[in-house]
Protein backbone atom coordinates (compact mmCIF):
# COMPACT_ATOMS: atom_id res chain seq x y z
CA UNK A 1 0.00 0.00 0.00
CA UNK A 2 2.84 2.37 0.89
CA UNK A 3 4.49 1.71 -2.49
CA UNK A 4 1.24 2.47 -4.35
CA UNK A 5 0.75 5.75 -2.47
CA UNK A 6 4.37 6.67 -3.09
CA UNK A 7 4.03 6.02 -6.83
CA UNK A 8 0.86 8.17 -6.92
CA UNK A 9 2.69 11.01 -5.19
CA UNK A 10 5.60 10.75 -7.63
CA UNK A 11 3.18 10.77 -10.59
CA UNK A 12 1.40 13.83 -9.19
CA UNK A 13 4.69 15.67 -8.73
CA UNK A 14 5.79 14.82 -12.28
CA UNK A 15 2.52 16.26 -13.65
CA UNK A 16 2.94 19.51 -11.71
CA UNK A 17 6.54 20.15 -12.82
CA UNK A 18 5.83 19.78 -16.56
CA UNK A 19 5.14 22.80 -18.79
CA UNK A 20 1.70 22.67 -20.52
CA UNK A 21 3.30 23.83 -23.80
CA UNK A 22 6.47 21.75 -24.29
CA UNK A 23 5.39 18.98 -21.86
CA UNK A 24 8.94 18.90 -20.47
CA UNK A 25 10.18 19.87 -17.03
CA UNK A 26 9.93 23.62 -16.47
CA UNK A 27 12.83 25.75 -17.60
CA UNK A 28 12.54 29.13 -15.83
CA UNK A 29 8.82 28.74 -14.87
CA UNK A 30 6.86 32.00 -15.07
CA UNK A 31 3.55 32.53 -13.24
CA UNK A 32 0.79 34.29 -15.23
CA UNK A 33 -0.73 36.96 -12.95
CA UNK A 34 -4.31 36.59 -14.18
CA UNK A 35 -4.72 32.87 -13.41
CA UNK A 36 -1.52 31.74 -11.58
CA UNK A 37 -0.81 29.03 -14.17
CA UNK A 38 2.88 28.36 -14.91
CA UNK A 39 4.63 28.26 -18.30
CA UNK A 40 8.31 28.11 -19.35
CA UNK A 41 9.76 31.48 -20.23
CA UNK A 42 10.90 30.30 -23.67
CA UNK A 43 7.43 28.91 -24.39
CA UNK A 44 5.87 32.24 -23.44
CA UNK A 45 8.29 34.11 -25.71
CA UNK A 46 7.27 31.81 -28.54
CA UNK A 47 3.58 32.58 -27.89
CA UNK A 48 3.92 36.38 -28.05
CA UNK A 49 5.67 36.57 -31.41
CA UNK A 50 2.31 37.21 -33.06
CA UNK A 51 0.71 39.10 -30.15
CA UNK A 52 0.97 42.69 -28.98
CA UNK A 53 0.81 43.36 -25.25
CA UNK A 54 -1.56 40.62 -24.11
CA UNK A 55 -0.89 36.90 -23.71
CA UNK A 56 -3.49 34.17 -23.40
CA UNK A 57 -2.97 31.35 -20.87
CA UNK A 58 -2.59 28.01 -22.72
CA UNK A 59 -4.44 26.24 -19.88
CA UNK A 60 -7.50 28.37 -19.10
CA UNK A 61 -7.36 31.03 -21.86
CA UNK A 62 -7.28 33.84 -19.27
CA UNK A 63 -5.53 36.93 -20.63
CA UNK A 64 -2.62 38.64 -18.90
CA UNK A 65 -1.01 41.94 -19.77
CA UNK A 66 2.65 41.64 -20.70
CA UNK A 67 4.77 44.00 -18.55
CA UNK A 68 7.29 46.43 -20.03
CA UNK A 69 10.15 44.01 -19.42
CA UNK A 70 8.44 41.31 -21.52
CA UNK A 71 7.63 37.78 -20.32
CA UNK A 72 10.90 37.77 -18.36
CA UNK A 73 9.27 40.28 -16.01
CA UNK A 74 6.54 37.82 -15.03
CA UNK A 75 7.17 36.47 -11.50
CA UNK A 76 9.30 33.34 -11.30
CA UNK A 77 7.73 30.40 -9.43
CA UNK A 78 10.50 29.54 -6.98
CA UNK A 79 8.40 26.83 -5.34
CA UNK A 80 8.27 24.93 -8.65
CA UNK A 81 12.01 25.39 -9.12
CA UNK A 82 12.68 23.83 -5.71
CA UNK A 83 10.16 21.06 -6.42
CA UNK A 84 11.89 20.23 -9.71
CA UNK A 85 15.32 20.18 -8.09
CA UNK A 86 14.11 17.75 -5.41
CA UNK A 87 11.90 15.55 -7.59
CA UNK A 88 12.74 11.79 -7.29
CA UNK A 89 14.96 10.36 -9.98
CA UNK A 90 15.70 13.72 -11.60
CA UNK A 91 19.47 13.40 -11.31
CA UNK A 92 19.39 9.83 -12.59
CA UNK A 93 17.20 10.73 -15.56
CA UNK A 94 19.38 13.73 -16.36
CA UNK A 95 22.51 11.56 -16.24
CA UNK A 96 20.93 8.94 -18.54
CA UNK A 97 19.67 11.64 -20.96
CA UNK A 98 23.16 13.14 -21.15
CA UNK A 99 24.60 9.70 -21.93
CA UNK A 100 21.88 9.17 -24.58
CA UNK A 101 22.60 12.56 -26.17
CA UNK A 102 26.34 11.86 -26.17
CA UNK A 103 25.85 8.46 -27.80
CA UNK A 104 23.40 10.01 -30.30
CA UNK A 105 25.93 12.67 -31.30
CA UNK A 106 28.65 10.07 -31.78
CA UNK A 107 26.26 7.91 -33.82
CA UNK A 108 25.30 10.80 -36.12
CA UNK A 109 28.96 11.76 -36.55
CA UNK A 110 29.83 8.18 -37.46
CA UNK A 111 26.99 8.04 -40.00
CA UNK A 112 28.06 11.39 -41.53
CA UNK A 113 31.68 10.22 -41.73
CA UNK A 114 30.55 7.00 -43.40
CA UNK A 115 28.55 8.93 -46.01
CA UNK A 116 31.58 11.13 -46.70
CA UNK A 117 33.80 8.06 -47.11
CA UNK A 118 31.34 6.55 -49.59
CA UNK A 119 31.17 9.83 -51.58
CA UNK A 120 34.97 10.08 -51.78
CA UNK A 121 35.23 6.47 -52.85
CA UNK A 122 32.61 6.85 -55.60
CA UNK A 123 34.23 10.08 -56.80
CA UNK A 124 37.61 8.36 -57.07
CA UNK A 125 36.06 5.51 -59.07
CA UNK A 126 34.26 8.02 -61.32
CA UNK A 127 37.48 9.92 -62.04
CA UNK A 128 39.24 6.66 -62.86
CA UNK A 129 36.49 5.78 -65.35
CA UNK A 130 36.72 9.20 -67.00
CA UNK A 131 40.47 8.81 -67.37
CA UNK A 132 40.05 5.35 -68.87
CA UNK A 133 37.61 6.74 -71.46
CA UNK A 134 40.07 9.45 -72.54
CA UNK A 135 42.86 6.92 -72.86
CA UNK A 136 40.64 4.57 -74.89
CA UNK A 137 39.33 7.30 -77.23
CA UNK A 138 42.86 8.54 -77.93
CA UNK A 139 44.22 5.06 -78.51
CA UNK A 140 41.48 4.25 -81.04
CA UNK A 141 42.78 7.03 -83.33
CA UNK A 142 46.27 5.62 -83.39
CA UNK A 143 47.67 2.77 -85.44
CA UNK A 144 48.09 -0.77 -84.11
CA UNK A 145 51.55 -0.14 -82.64
CA UNK A 146 50.00 2.12 -79.99
CA UNK A 147 47.94 -0.68 -78.50
CA UNK A 148 50.85 -1.79 -76.36
CA UNK A 149 51.24 1.71 -74.91
CA UNK A 150 47.48 1.97 -74.42
CA UNK A 151 47.47 -1.19 -72.30
CA UNK A 152 50.45 0.03 -70.29
CA UNK A 153 48.64 3.25 -69.46
CA UNK A 154 45.46 1.37 -68.56
CA UNK A 155 47.42 -0.83 -66.21
CA UNK A 156 49.07 2.24 -64.74
CA UNK A 157 45.73 3.85 -63.90
CA UNK A 158 44.46 0.68 -62.24
CA UNK A 159 47.68 0.30 -60.29
CA UNK A 160 47.57 3.87 -59.00
CA UNK A 161 43.95 3.40 -57.99
CA UNK A 162 44.81 0.21 -56.09
CA UNK A 163 47.77 1.95 -54.43
CA UNK A 164 45.63 4.91 -53.38
CA UNK A 165 42.35 3.18 -52.51
CA UNK A 166 42.15 -0.26 -50.90
CA UNK A 167 38.71 -1.50 -51.89
CA UNK A 168 38.88 -4.46 -49.48
CA UNK A 169 39.52 -2.10 -46.57
CA UNK A 170 36.63 0.07 -47.72
CA UNK A 171 34.19 -2.87 -47.85
CA UNK A 172 35.35 -4.34 -44.53
CA UNK A 173 35.27 -1.06 -42.61
CA UNK A 174 31.94 -0.06 -44.11
CA UNK A 175 30.49 -3.36 -42.86
CA UNK A 176 32.10 -2.89 -39.43
CA UNK A 177 30.82 0.70 -39.12
CA UNK A 178 27.29 -0.23 -40.19
CA UNK A 179 27.22 -3.11 -37.71
CA UNK A 180 28.48 -0.87 -34.88
CA UNK A 181 25.93 1.85 -35.75
CA UNK A 182 23.14 -0.74 -35.83
CA UNK A 183 24.09 -2.14 -32.42
CA UNK A 184 24.36 1.39 -30.95
CA UNK A 185 20.93 2.31 -32.36
CA UNK A 186 19.42 -0.86 -30.90
CA UNK A 187 20.98 -0.17 -27.50
CA UNK A 188 19.72 3.44 -27.53
CA UNK A 189 16.22 2.26 -28.46
CA UNK A 190 16.28 -0.18 -25.58
CA UNK A 191 17.41 2.49 -23.12
CA UNK A 192 14.69 4.83 -24.37
CA UNK A 193 12.13 2.04 -23.92
CA UNK A 194 13.37 1.55 -20.37
CA UNK A 195 13.06 5.28 -19.67
CA UNK A 196 9.48 5.28 -20.96
CA UNK A 197 8.19 1.98 -19.57
CA UNK A 198 10.23 0.95 -16.53
CA UNK A 199 9.35 1.82 -12.96
CA UNK A 200 11.18 4.76 -11.40
CA UNK A 201 12.89 2.53 -8.85
CA UNK A 202 14.17 0.25 -11.66
CA UNK A 203 15.49 3.26 -13.59
CA UNK A 204 17.44 4.39 -10.54
CA UNK A 205 18.86 0.89 -10.05
CA UNK A 206 19.83 0.51 -13.69
CA UNK A 207 21.31 4.02 -14.09
CA UNK A 208 24.97 3.05 -13.67
CA UNK A 209 24.73 0.02 -15.95
CA UNK A 210 22.81 1.92 -18.67
CA UNK A 211 25.16 4.90 -18.63
CA UNK A 212 28.17 2.56 -18.75
CA UNK A 213 26.63 0.65 -21.66
CA UNK A 214 25.98 3.89 -23.59
CA UNK A 215 29.46 5.21 -22.78
CA UNK A 216 30.99 1.97 -24.15
CA UNK A 217 29.14 2.50 -27.41
CA UNK A 218 30.13 6.18 -27.49
CA UNK A 219 33.81 5.28 -27.16
CA UNK A 220 33.57 2.60 -29.87
CA UNK A 221 31.72 4.99 -32.21
CA UNK A 222 34.29 7.73 -31.64
CA UNK A 223 37.20 5.39 -32.43
CA UNK A 224 35.54 4.01 -35.56
CA UNK A 225 34.57 7.52 -36.70
CA UNK A 226 38.18 8.66 -36.50
CA UNK A 227 39.17 5.67 -38.63
CA UNK A 228 36.48 6.35 -41.22
CA UNK A 229 37.43 10.03 -41.51
CA UNK A 230 41.06 9.06 -42.11
CA UNK A 231 40.22 6.74 -45.03
CA UNK A 232 40.61 8.31 -48.48
CA UNK A 233 41.20 11.68 -46.82
CA UNK A 234 43.19 12.99 -49.78
CA UNK A 235 41.70 13.78 -53.21
CA UNK A 236 42.15 11.29 -56.03
CA UNK A 237 43.10 13.32 -59.10
CA UNK A 238 44.28 11.71 -62.34
CA UNK A 239 44.84 13.51 -65.62
CA UNK A 240 45.96 12.27 -69.01
CA UNK A 241 48.22 14.17 -71.42
CA UNK A 242 48.09 13.19 -75.10
CA UNK A 243 50.72 13.78 -77.78
CA UNK A 244 50.23 16.78 -80.07
CA UNK A 245 50.81 15.00 -83.34
CA UNK A 246 51.67 11.69 -84.86
CA UNK A 247 55.21 12.89 -85.53
CA UNK A 248 55.67 13.80 -81.88
CA UNK A 249 54.16 10.47 -80.92
CA UNK A 250 56.77 8.62 -83.07
CA UNK A 251 59.61 10.77 -81.78
CA UNK A 252 58.59 9.85 -78.23
CA UNK A 253 59.14 6.19 -79.07
CA UNK A 254 55.46 5.35 -79.38
CA UNK A 255 54.51 6.99 -76.10
CA UNK A 256 50.74 7.48 -76.04
CA UNK A 257 50.81 9.87 -73.10
CA UNK A 258 51.62 10.24 -69.44
CA UNK A 259 49.63 9.74 -66.28
CA UNK A 260 49.78 12.52 -63.72
CA UNK A 261 48.31 11.97 -60.29
CA UNK A 262 48.46 13.64 -56.90
CA UNK A 263 46.45 10.97 -55.11
CA UNK A 264 47.60 10.36 -51.57
CA UNK A 265 47.81 6.83 -50.35
CA UNK A 266 46.51 7.18 -46.81
CA UNK A 267 47.51 4.52 -44.35
CA UNK A 268 44.86 4.71 -41.64
CA UNK A 269 45.69 3.78 -38.12
CA UNK A 270 44.42 0.41 -36.92
CA UNK A 271 41.47 1.08 -34.63
CA UNK A 272 40.06 -1.61 -32.42
CA UNK A 273 36.37 -0.79 -32.12
CA UNK A 274 35.60 -3.88 -30.08
CA UNK A 275 34.15 -3.67 -26.62
CA UNK A 276 36.92 -2.56 -24.28
CA UNK A 277 35.83 -5.23 -21.84
CA UNK A 278 37.23 -7.97 -24.08
CA UNK A 279 40.86 -7.04 -23.53
CA UNK A 280 41.87 -9.97 -21.37
CA UNK A 281 44.49 -12.37 -22.72
CA UNK A 282 43.44 -15.54 -24.48
CA UNK A 283 42.11 -18.17 -22.13
CA UNK A 284 41.96 -15.83 -19.12
CA UNK A 285 39.58 -16.77 -16.33
CA UNK A 286 37.82 -14.47 -13.86
CA UNK A 287 38.46 -14.99 -10.16
CA UNK A 288 36.09 -17.18 -8.16
CA UNK A 289 34.57 -15.99 -4.89
CA UNK A 290 32.47 -17.95 -2.44
CA UNK A 291 28.88 -16.82 -2.03
CA UNK A 292 26.70 -17.59 0.96
CA UNK A 293 23.32 -18.99 -0.06
CA UNK A 294 20.28 -17.01 0.98
CA UNK A 295 16.56 -17.45 0.51
CA UNK A 296 15.12 -15.00 -2.03
CA UNK A 297 11.93 -13.22 -1.11
CA UNK A 298 9.10 -12.24 -3.43
CA UNK A 299 8.66 -8.45 -3.57
CA UNK A 300 5.43 -6.51 -3.85
CA UNK A 301 3.75 -7.60 -7.08
CA UNK A 302 2.44 -4.05 -7.65
CA UNK A 303 5.89 -3.14 -8.98
CA UNK A 304 5.27 -5.13 -12.18
CA UNK A 305 2.12 -6.55 -13.72
CA UNK A 306 2.48 -10.28 -14.41
CA UNK A 307 -1.24 -11.01 -14.37
CA UNK A 308 -1.24 -12.42 -17.90
CA UNK A 309 2.24 -13.95 -17.80
CA UNK A 310 2.25 -17.33 -19.55
CA UNK A 311 -1.01 -17.04 -21.51
CA UNK A 312 -0.53 -18.99 -24.75
CA UNK A 313 -0.96 -16.84 -27.88
CA UNK A 314 -0.09 -19.45 -30.51
CA UNK A 315 1.47 -22.89 -30.91
CA UNK A 316 3.79 -23.92 -33.74
CA UNK A 317 4.00 -27.67 -34.30
CA UNK A 318 3.30 -30.38 -36.89
CA UNK A 319 -0.42 -29.70 -37.06
CA UNK A 320 -0.23 -25.90 -37.25
CA UNK A 321 2.60 -25.67 -39.77
CA UNK A 322 1.92 -28.74 -41.92
CA UNK A 323 5.67 -29.30 -41.99
CA UNK A 324 6.35 -32.99 -42.20
CA UNK A 325 7.90 -34.37 -38.99
CA UNK A 326 8.61 -30.87 -37.66
CA UNK A 327 10.85 -31.23 -34.58
CA UNK A 328 12.31 -27.85 -33.49
CA UNK A 329 15.42 -28.10 -31.34
CA UNK A 330 16.30 -24.42 -30.76
CA UNK A 331 14.79 -20.96 -31.43
CA UNK A 332 16.03 -17.41 -32.00
CA UNK A 333 14.11 -14.14 -32.40
CA UNK A 334 14.35 -10.82 -34.15
CA UNK A 335 14.02 -8.54 -31.13
CA UNK A 336 11.60 -5.95 -32.53
CA UNK A 337 9.81 -7.50 -35.53
CA UNK A 338 8.34 -10.56 -33.84
CA UNK A 339 9.75 -12.91 -36.50
CA UNK A 340 11.64 -15.96 -35.31
CA UNK A 341 13.79 -18.83 -36.59
CA UNK A 342 13.66 -22.48 -35.54
CA UNK A 343 16.36 -25.12 -35.95
CA UNK A 344 15.30 -28.68 -36.80
CA UNK A 345 18.48 -30.60 -36.03
CA UNK A 346 17.21 -33.96 -37.31
CA UNK A 347 16.22 -32.64 -40.74
CA UNK A 348 19.14 -30.18 -40.84
CA UNK A 349 16.80 -27.28 -41.67
CA UNK A 350 16.24 -23.71 -40.51
CA UNK A 351 12.62 -22.49 -40.64
CA UNK A 352 11.72 -18.77 -40.66
CA UNK A 353 8.33 -17.75 -39.20
CA UNK A 354 6.47 -14.43 -39.00
CA UNK A 355 4.86 -13.05 -35.85
CA UNK A 356 1.70 -15.08 -36.54
CA UNK A 357 3.63 -18.37 -36.58
CA UNK A 358 3.34 -18.75 -40.37
CA UNK A 359 6.40 -20.17 -42.12
CA UNK A 360 7.76 -17.79 -44.76
CA UNK A 361 10.55 -20.07 -46.00
CA UNK A 362 13.22 -22.55 -44.90
CA UNK A 363 16.66 -23.68 -46.00
CA UNK A 364 18.78 -26.78 -45.48
CA UNK A 365 22.19 -27.04 -43.82
CA UNK A 366 23.78 -30.08 -45.48
CA UNK A 367 26.48 -30.84 -42.92
CA UNK A 368 27.43 -30.95 -39.24
CA UNK A 369 26.00 -31.75 -35.83
CA UNK A 370 23.73 -28.73 -35.31
CA UNK A 371 23.11 -27.61 -31.72
CA UNK A 372 21.87 -24.04 -31.54
CA UNK A 373 20.77 -20.99 -33.53
CA UNK A 374 20.96 -17.19 -33.12
CA UNK A 375 20.03 -14.04 -35.04
CA UNK A 376 22.76 -11.39 -35.43
CA UNK A 377 22.26 -8.31 -37.62
CA UNK A 378 19.81 -10.08 -39.94
CA UNK A 379 22.12 -13.08 -40.27
CA UNK A 380 21.28 -16.58 -39.12
CA UNK A 381 24.13 -18.17 -37.13
CA UNK A 382 24.06 -21.92 -36.42
CA UNK A 383 26.36 -23.86 -34.06
CA UNK A 384 28.03 -26.86 -35.70
CA UNK A 385 29.31 -28.73 -32.64
CA UNK A 386 30.93 -31.51 -34.66
CA UNK A 387 33.51 -29.20 -36.26
CA UNK A 388 33.40 -26.47 -33.59
CA UNK A 389 32.26 -23.81 -36.04
CA UNK A 390 29.66 -21.10 -36.35
CA UNK A 391 27.86 -21.24 -39.72
CA UNK A 392 26.64 -17.89 -41.08
CA UNK A 393 23.68 -17.61 -43.45
CA UNK A 394 21.70 -14.79 -45.00
CA UNK A 395 17.99 -14.91 -44.17
CA UNK A 396 17.35 -16.40 -47.61
CA UNK A 397 19.74 -19.28 -46.85
CA UNK A 398 22.83 -18.01 -48.69
CA UNK A 399 25.92 -19.32 -46.93
CA UNK A 400 28.54 -16.79 -45.81
CA UNK A 401 32.12 -17.80 -45.08
CA UNK A 402 33.04 -16.50 -41.66
CA UNK A 403 34.96 -18.11 -38.87
CA UNK A 404 35.20 -17.91 -35.09
CA UNK A 405 38.43 -19.44 -33.83
CA UNK A 406 38.29 -22.01 -31.02
CA UNK A 407 40.94 -21.11 -28.41
CA UNK A 408 41.81 -24.68 -27.32
CA UNK A 409 41.08 -28.32 -28.17
CA UNK A 410 39.07 -29.14 -25.04
CA UNK A 411 36.47 -26.42 -25.73
CA UNK A 412 33.29 -27.55 -27.50
CA UNK A 413 30.72 -25.03 -28.83
CA UNK A 414 27.33 -26.03 -27.36
CA UNK A 415 24.92 -23.09 -27.11
CA UNK A 416 24.89 -19.57 -28.56
CA UNK A 417 23.24 -16.21 -27.83
CA UNK A 418 23.83 -12.65 -29.08
CA UNK A 419 23.72 -9.49 -26.92
CA UNK A 420 22.95 -5.86 -27.83
CA UNK A 421 26.61 -5.22 -28.71
CA UNK A 422 26.48 -7.97 -31.35
CA UNK A 423 28.76 -10.17 -29.24
CA UNK A 424 28.48 -13.97 -29.36
CA UNK A 425 28.06 -15.64 -25.96
CA UNK A 426 29.02 -19.30 -26.40
CA UNK A 427 28.89 -22.01 -23.75
CA UNK A 428 31.08 -25.10 -23.76
CA UNK A 429 29.54 -28.13 -22.00
CA UNK A 430 30.14 -31.85 -21.64
CA UNK A 431 27.82 -34.30 -23.41
CA UNK A 432 27.99 -38.05 -24.06
CA UNK A 433 31.02 -38.52 -21.76
CA UNK A 434 33.27 -36.18 -23.77
CA UNK A 435 36.36 -34.60 -22.25
CA UNK A 436 35.16 -30.99 -22.55
CA UNK A 437 36.10 -27.90 -20.52
CA UNK A 438 32.91 -26.27 -19.12
CA UNK A 439 33.25 -22.53 -19.65
CA UNK A 440 31.78 -19.49 -21.42
CA UNK A 441 33.41 -17.64 -24.33
CA UNK A 442 32.39 -14.15 -25.42
CA UNK A 443 33.46 -12.98 -28.90
CA UNK A 444 33.10 -9.39 -30.04
CA UNK A 445 32.50 -8.54 -33.75
CA UNK A 446 36.24 -8.22 -34.43
CA UNK A 447 36.88 -11.80 -33.23
CA UNK A 448 38.58 -10.96 -29.92
CA UNK A 449 37.29 -12.91 -26.97
CA UNK A 450 37.39 -13.58 -23.26
CA UNK A 451 36.66 -16.87 -21.52
CA UNK A 452 35.54 -17.43 -17.96
CA UNK A 453 33.89 -19.89 -15.59
CA UNK A 454 36.62 -22.54 -15.71
CA UNK A 455 36.67 -24.58 -12.52
CA UNK A 456 33.34 -23.11 -11.42
CA UNK A 457 30.79 -24.07 -14.08
CA UNK A 458 29.80 -27.70 -14.56
CA UNK A 459 27.25 -27.64 -17.39
CA UNK A 460 26.67 -24.08 -18.67
CA UNK A 461 23.62 -23.57 -20.89
CA UNK A 462 22.35 -20.73 -23.13
CA UNK A 463 23.43 -17.50 -21.38
CA UNK A 464 22.30 -13.84 -21.48
CA UNK A 465 23.93 -10.42 -20.97
CA UNK A 466 22.10 -7.60 -19.16
CA UNK A 467 23.34 -4.25 -17.86
CA UNK A 468 26.99 -5.21 -17.50
CA UNK A 469 26.51 -8.77 -16.24
CA UNK A 470 26.52 -12.27 -17.79
CA UNK A 471 23.82 -14.66 -16.50
CA UNK A 472 24.82 -18.28 -17.11
CA UNK A 473 22.37 -21.09 -16.23
CA UNK A 474 24.08 -24.30 -15.08
CA UNK A 475 21.88 -27.40 -15.36
CA UNK A 476 24.14 -29.50 -13.12
CA UNK A 477 24.45 -26.92 -10.33
CA UNK A 478 20.75 -26.00 -10.41
CA UNK A 479 21.39 -22.25 -10.38
CA UNK A 480 22.41 -19.25 -12.46
CA UNK A 481 26.00 -18.00 -12.21
CA UNK A 482 26.46 -14.23 -12.50
CA UNK A 483 29.71 -12.77 -13.88
CA UNK A 484 30.63 -9.14 -14.48
CA UNK A 485 31.50 -7.91 -17.97
CA UNK A 486 35.18 -8.79 -17.48
CA UNK A 487 34.30 -12.38 -16.62
CA UNK A 488 34.82 -12.10 -12.86
CA UNK A 489 32.46 -14.18 -10.75
CA UNK A 490 29.86 -12.15 -8.81
CA UNK A 491 27.35 -14.57 -7.25
CA UNK A 492 24.84 -17.38 -7.80
CA UNK A 493 21.08 -16.88 -7.95
CA UNK A 494 18.07 -19.18 -8.01
CA UNK A 495 19.56 -21.94 -5.81
CA UNK A 496 16.31 -22.34 -3.90
CA UNK A 497 14.01 -22.24 -6.95
CA UNK A 498 15.79 -23.90 -9.87
CA UNK A 499 16.50 -27.57 -10.43
CA UNK A 500 17.85 -27.87 -13.99
CA UNK A 501 17.93 -24.44 -15.73
CA UNK A 502 18.18 -24.82 -19.49
CA UNK A 503 18.43 -21.27 -20.89
CA UNK A 504 18.29 -17.56 -20.00
CA UNK A 505 16.87 -14.51 -21.78
CA UNK A 506 17.38 -10.80 -21.03
CA UNK A 507 14.45 -8.40 -20.71
CA UNK A 508 16.29 -5.27 -21.83
CA UNK A 509 13.26 -3.02 -21.32
CA UNK A 510 12.25 -4.13 -17.82
CA UNK A 511 15.74 -4.99 -16.59
CA UNK A 512 14.80 -8.58 -15.69
CA UNK A 513 16.30 -12.03 -16.39
CA UNK A 514 14.09 -14.95 -17.47
CA UNK A 515 15.25 -18.53 -16.84
CA UNK A 516 13.68 -21.75 -18.12
CA UNK A 517 13.85 -24.88 -15.98
CA UNK A 518 13.56 -28.17 -17.85
CA UNK A 519 13.04 -30.37 -14.78
CA UNK A 520 10.40 -28.15 -13.17
CA UNK A 521 8.64 -27.32 -16.50
CA UNK A 522 8.61 -23.68 -15.46
CA UNK A 523 9.76 -20.19 -16.45
CA UNK A 524 11.16 -17.91 -13.73
CA UNK A 525 11.61 -14.11 -13.70
CA UNK A 526 14.46 -12.75 -11.57
CA UNK A 527 15.58 -9.22 -10.83
CA UNK A 528 19.18 -8.37 -11.65
CA UNK A 529 19.99 -8.81 -7.98
CA UNK A 530 18.61 -12.36 -8.00
CA UNK A 531 15.21 -11.82 -6.38
CA UNK A 532 12.46 -14.10 -7.69
CA UNK A 533 9.67 -11.89 -9.03
CA UNK A 534 7.31 -14.35 -10.72
CA UNK A 535 7.08 -17.77 -12.34
CA UNK A 536 4.62 -19.96 -14.21
CA UNK A 537 4.52 -23.63 -15.20
CA UNK A 538 4.68 -24.46 -18.90
CA UNK A 539 2.73 -27.24 -20.59
CA UNK A 540 5.92 -29.14 -21.52
CA UNK A 541 9.54 -29.01 -20.27
CA UNK A 542 11.17 -25.90 -21.85
CA UNK A 543 14.41 -26.48 -23.78
CA UNK A 544 14.97 -22.84 -24.73
CA UNK A 545 13.34 -19.42 -24.37
CA UNK A 546 13.67 -16.13 -26.25
CA UNK A 547 12.01 -12.71 -25.88
CA UNK A 548 10.49 -11.00 -28.91
CA UNK A 549 8.22 -8.07 -29.87
CA UNK A 550 10.37 -5.61 -27.90
CA UNK A 551 10.43 -7.91 -24.86
CA UNK A 552 6.62 -8.11 -24.63
CA UNK A 553 6.25 -11.77 -25.64
CA UNK A 554 8.09 -14.95 -24.81
CA UNK A 555 8.92 -17.80 -27.19
CA UNK A 556 9.31 -21.27 -25.67
CA UNK A 557 10.77 -24.31 -27.45
CA UNK A 558 9.46 -27.32 -25.50
CA UNK A 559 10.44 -30.96 -25.32
CA UNK A 560 7.25 -33.05 -25.65
CA UNK A 561 9.09 -36.35 -25.23
CA UNK A 562 7.85 -37.85 -28.52
CA UNK A 563 10.36 -36.36 -31.02
CA UNK A 564 7.73 -33.79 -32.02
CA UNK A 565 8.78 -30.71 -30.09
CA UNK A 566 6.59 -27.61 -29.99
CA UNK A 567 7.12 -23.87 -30.06
CA UNK A 568 4.72 -21.70 -28.07
CA UNK A 569 4.39 -17.92 -28.01
CA UNK A 570 3.13 -16.69 -24.62
CA UNK A 571 2.46 -13.30 -23.03
CA UNK A 572 5.15 -11.84 -20.82
CA UNK A 573 4.95 -8.07 -20.26
CA UNK A 574 1.97 -5.78 -20.80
Amino acid sequence: MATCVGNEVVAAVENEICCPICLEEFEEPKCLPSCAHNVCQLCLEGMIKKRNNVIECPVCRAKSIIPDGGVAAFPKNHLLVRLIERSPGRKEKKCIKEALNNCSEKLERAKTALEGMEDRFEKAKSEVEETRKKIASTAERIITMVRVQEQKLMDGVDKKFRESVDELIFVEQKSTTLELCGNASSCMQTVQDIMENAELADVKDMKDALVEELDDFSKSLEIQTSWVISVFCGPFDVSFTITNSVEKFIEDECSLGKLVTNATSSQPFVADVADSDLSQPEGSVGCVASVKSSTDHIPDQSVADYSSFGSVLLTVDNSSTRISNFNPFAVACWRNSGHFAALDEEKKRVHIFNERGEESHSFRIPFGDLWDIAVANDEIVVVNRESNRLLYYEVDGTFKKKHVIVPRDDVKFTSLSVDLHGRFIISSSQHYGEEVLPCVLVYNPSGRFISFGEGLLQSPEKAAFLNGKFFVPDSECGSVFVFDKSGDFVKQIGQCQLESPSSAAADYVGGKVLVSDNSNSAIYVFSQEGLLLQHFHSQFPPKQIALTDNCKKLLICSDTGDSRNKIQLVTYRL
